[in-house]
């Protein structure tokens, strides 16, 4: 499952046709011109004519270009000419007689390069750090080089103010473009959110069923015993007599009674007796 950001993306612009976009152009072509003046002859030192003249000059010219040309695109482009910038003020340096001056510059140098990129880059979602952070010393560049204008007994050369010049005009610029910087706010990229696919699970182990238990087979019935039926008295056939003759066909067979009278017992006698009475 990729993640969404919910937070919007902050992004600056600025118009090129606005009051402080086209104060800052300005300020920054004449910040290049002063200090092509002011290092004017100093040709000879390849390594001053690079560092002295052609970075600080080409800087200014490219952050002008910037604001004319991305300040509605990709005005984060506007870092790269201002840490040119901070690398010729750090090689200006070199010559600084005073360490607490060193010490303070380098501290407001490595804050510029911080603050400027992590603004127009969107990371520091407010542009109101850089105004003070190019108006502070601004007014303190102002308010010492003041006097050093009305002390006629040493008197500023016209090569150092030209310098001086384009070192304020460049500060100048650069609190303009904070001002003139406009906050955008672009709606979130919702990242389609993936769907990992659901683990297959794991099936069972299947087991084998158990086998039934063999049933064992019922003892068998004892066989009953049939009673064979009881044979049949055998009929006696009657004594043959050889008196009797069978009558020829055709006639009447004659009846012969048997001169023996039947004994019909002692019982009979008396039921006899008693009817006659």
């Amino acid at each position: 499952m990729n993640k969404s950001n919910n937070s919007s993306r902050v992004k600056f612009t600025i118009d090129k046709t606005g009051f402080f976009a086209e104060g800052a152009m300005i300020l920054l072509v004449f910040a290049a011109l002063f200090q092509v003046i002011g290092r004017w002859g100093q040709w000879d030192n390849r390594i001053d004519a690079i560092m002295l003249i052609a970075l600080p000059a080409s800087s200014c010219l490219l952050l002008a270009l910037c604001v004319l040309l991305f300040g509605k695109k990709c005005f984060f482009l506007s870092s790269l000419p201002v840490l040119l910038g901070v690398v010729f003020f750090i090689f200006k340096l070199i010559n600084s007689t005073s360490w607490v001056h060193t010490v303070l510059c380098i501290l407001l140098y490595l804050t510029i390069v911080i603050v400027y990129p992590a603004t127009v880059f969107g990371w520091i979602r407010t542009k109101w750090l850089l105004p003070p952070l190019f108006g502070i010393p601004f007014v303190i560049h102002i308010a010492r080089d003041l006097p050093r204008l009305s002390d006629t007994a040493n008197p500023v050369t016209f090569s150092a103010g030209m310098q001086e010049m384009s070192m304020l005009c460049i500060m100048a610029a650069l609190m303009f473009i904070g001002f003139g910087l406009k906050k955008q706010e672009e709606p979130a990229v919702v990242e389609p959110e993936v769907v990992e696919p659901a683990p297959e699970p794991v099936p069972a182990p299947v087991h084998a069923p158990e086998p039934a238990p063999v049933e064992e087979p019922a003892p068998a019935a004892e066989p009953v015993p049939v009673e064979e039926p009881a044979p049949a008295a055998e009929e006696k056939a009657p004594d043959f007599d050889p008196a009797f003759e069978p009558a020829p066909e055709g006639s009447i067979p004659e009846l012969t009674l048997d001169p023996d009278p039947i004994d019909f017992g002692p019982e009979t006698d008396a039921q006899d007796s008693a009817h006659e009475e």
